[in-house]
């Protein structure tokens, strides 16, 4: 709010605005008329014409007249004013177009200067000078006119500004100044007033391009731009937002600058100068500057809603382990109610017995031989589910209600039994329930990690991609690239929502990859709502070869299942789930596991969060026991590095340098217990290594040949396909004649440098 009132007085000035940038113009022209560069060329003048927009081309034009006249001997002022007149007829008769009026303006110019030497009055000097005078003229002026063409887009300092800020340096010097330097004063106040504001690479480019405007209008004057240079850019790095600091360090840059001074005179000038700037400095108001905006860093802005979103995700993470164990501790400390035999003994008593006028000698006097015969009669229960009266044990002999004991008693145990059932299946499903908790909050504290990792932007390739999408009517809502810890490439653009073909994805990646200057895999693309988000990945160093072959026991079922996939974040999976059996049974549990494995792992679950989570849905399935294997092989393309996780599954057979070896481990399939009993390992691979994953219809004699047939295989240059279909062969063969048949299938990777 503070903020908005110190602008106040400044929107005040809007209706003047129209006459103030007329009357702007009109001086500007007159100053670039005047600026001289290499020795006594004038191009900024007709460049200003040339670059102008129709708004301010007259204002300007009058401004650039007037300065030829004023600033320049006659003779030159004449010879310029016939070239600014024929650019200023050029844009009126071509619409603003700007390589008619250029041409006819350098054309002029290069004509009259031909007429002066071919009448002795200019030599040839002067004629060489009149072509670099058009060169410069039209060079300067097709910048200003597709800087001015150009949209500004805010932030750095514009092109067009700085144009015109070099060229109005240069007019400066021109001006009678009583020893002093304009340009300096300028150049000075304007780069304390960006440093101040902590625009550090505007500074750096309004300060450089300035000392260079000043040494080619005076040689003599390179030692005070870039004496300026250096104070300003201090300033702006070490104290930005202070002014005694930044004149502070500005005094120190201009002191060392005075040891360069070619001369005394220019010494003390520069001196008086600089000084000046800095007074001009402390002098503008606090409003104006800032209505100058302040540096802003793209990733401190994305910076807090990253991390809101990794503390987000570790708050909910939490709170379903809270929820988990919060659930475990009250299940253990409430009381176990009709959970034993004795619960079937009350309910008698409380049924049967309440009214019965032998109560007191059944349950006072004789308790132990009433407890006794209940005790007697349980494995008639267990074993029948309800008693006959012929069954009594001895003990209920004098019980005046025999056959309502047996009914009584039969309709507890049936109601006993019930309630043990229950609690099972309670237990059950508390259990399930709450491991899916912690399967879920160990997913989400993974993928918060995973967020939550150092990126560091970089803001030229951020700026150029948001540009690429704008090129093609997209404007980006959200765009970064940036590089994380391992210093590969990470970039995403957010847009509304939109479809994109495999066409448009790869032209839009050949594009990236010659912004980015990176090779690239084709983009993921993630619709959510009502937006798009597009992430590119740097091409990893390695690509998997998958083969995969399979022979059902049973035809039209096949208990195993194969995921072969790569994900957004670099990494190769091969997955196989055996469902135990054999035929549809078995072909259910397999094909649920390995799809909802392969879904958990595409969105960035790690293997053991999927496999528990896959537990649980084995578990939920039916009321009979579902179990399958699982085998997962998870390969960083970036680095070759391999992780293996085993879940009641089949020996790994690994084949590097030639040689192949079979890696086992203990655990059980997932589906049986409560948790997941698996087991994890980690190797390096390297290109031309071969991971195969079989199933245990292929182990029928062992694991030896398979890995002497694997060794023949790679040495035939076998692709991984034929490997699969050979492997899968052979086994069938070895298995014909065995009594219980069971399917057969082969998954194989190789790892293979990736293609530039």
């Amino acid at each position: 709010m503070g903020e908005k009132l110190r602008l106040l007085p400044l929107r005040r000035l809007a209706g003047w605005e129209p006459g103030l940038q007329q009357l702007g113009a009109g001086a500007l022209g007159a100053l670039m008329a005047a600026g001289s560069v290499f020795g006594g060329l004038h191009p900024f003048g007709m460049a200003l014409l040339m670059g102008a927009g129709p708004a301010r081309l007259w204002a300007a034009g009058a401004g650039v007249l007037a300065g030829y006249l004023a600033f320049l001997p006659l003779a030159d002022g004449l010879r310029y004013l016939a070239a600014a007149a024929v650019v200023l007829a050029g844009k009126a008769l071509f619409r603003g177009q700007f390589w008619p009026a250029a041409a006819g303006g350098c054309a002029t110019l290069l004509a009259v200067q031909m007429m002066l030497a071919v009448s002795g009055l200019a030599g040839p000097a002067q004629s060489v000078a009149a072509v670099g005078d058009a060169t410069l003229a039209a060079a300067w002026g097709w910048g200003l006119f597709r800087a001015g063409a150009r949209a500004r887009r805010g932030g750095p300092l514009g092109a067009e500004s700085l144009l015109l800020c070099c060229a109005g340096l240069c007019g400066l010097q021109q001006l009678p100044a009583m020893g002093l330097l304009p340009g300096v004063v300028v150049l000075a106040a304007g780069g304390l007033a960006l440093a101040f504001r902590g625009r550090l690479r505007d500074c750096a480019i309004f300060c450089l391009c300035g000392a260079g405007a000043l040494a080619a209008a005076d040689p003599d004057l390179c030692f005070a731009g870039l004496a300026v240079a250096v104070g300003c850019l201090a300033a702006a790095y070490f104290t930005p937002g202070e002014r005694l600091g930044c004149a502070t360090l500005f005094l120190v840059g201009g002191l060392l600058g005075v040891l360069a001074a070619p001369q005394s005179s220019l010494a003390v000038g520069f001196l008086g100068s600089a000084a000046l700037g800095e007074a001009a400095f402390f002098a503008l108001p606090a409003r104006l500057l800032a209505a100058l905006p302040a540096q802003t860093d793209p990733a401190a802005a994305q910076r807090p809603r990253v991390a809101g979103a990794v503390s987000q995700l570790e708050s909910v993470a939490n709170a379903l382990t809270g929820i988990a164990d919060t659930v475990n501790q009250v299940y253990e400390t409430l009381p176990r109610r009709g959970e034993s035999y004795n619960w079937v003994v009350d309910y008698v008593a409380e049924e049967l017995c309440r009214t019965c006028g032998n109560r007191e000698r059944c349950w006072v006097q004789d308790y132990s031989t009433t407890m006794d015969g209940f005790y007697r009669l349980k494995p008639i229960l267990e074993q029948q589910g309800r008693a006959a009266l012929e069954q009594l044990p001895g003990q209920f002999c004098r019980c005046i209600h025999p056959t309502e004991l047996c009914s009584c008693s039969s309709r507890g145990y049936a109601l006993y039994r019930g309630r043990r059932e229950s609690r099972v299946k309670a237990g059950a499903m508390r259990a399930a329930l709450t491991e899916q908790y912690s399967a879920m909050a160990q997913a989400l504290s993974q993928m918060a990690g995973q967020l939550g990792q150092s990126i560091v932007p970089d803001v030229g390739k951020t700026e150029q991609l948001g540009r690429l999408f704008s090129s093609i009517g997209l404007e980006p809502l959200e765009c970064q690239a940036g590089f994380d810890a391992a210093g590969r490439l990470r970039a995403g653009v957010t847009v509304s929502r939109t479809p994109f073909s495999q066409q448009e994805l790869g032209e839009i990646t050949e594009e990236a990859q010659r912004i980015l200057h990176r090779p690239l895999t084709l983009p993921r693309v993630d619709h959510c709502r009502a937006v798009t988000t597009i992430t590119f990945s740097e091409q990893p160093l390695y690509f998997p070869r998958y083969g995969l072959a399979a022979r059902p026991a049973k035809a039209g079922a096949c208990g195993d299942a194969v995921e072969q996939f790569c994900d957004c974040f670099g990494n190769a999976h091969l997955l196989l789930c055996d469902g135990m059996g054999v035929g549809r049974p078995a072909a259910i549990d397999g094909t649920l596991a390995a799809t909802l494995a392969a879904r958990l792992l595409k969105a960035g679950f790690g293997a053991q969060s999927a496999a528990r989570l896959v537990n649980v849905a084995l578990a939920l399935k039916s009321d009979e026991e579902s179990a399958a294997t699982m085998d997962l092989v998870t390969v960083d393309l970036y680095s070759g590095r391999a992780s293996l996780f085993k879940a009641g599954a089949c020996p790994t057979l690994l084949l590097r340098g030639g040689k192949a070896q079979a890696l086992e481990g203990s655990s059980l399939p997932v589906g049986i217990l409560e948790q997941v009993v698996g087991q994890q390992d980690s190797v390096a691979l390297n290109e031309g290594d071969w991971v195969v994953l079989v199933s245990d219809g292929a182990l029928t004699d062992g694991s030896g040949w398979l890995c002497q047939q694997l060794e023949l295989c790679a040495a035939s240059s076998n692709t991984p396909q034929q490997t699969a279909e050979l492997l899968a062969d052979m086994a069938q063969k070895r298995a014909e004649g065995r009594s219980r048949p069971d399917d057969i299938s082969v998954a194989v990777l190789r790892l293979e440098r990736a293609v530039d």
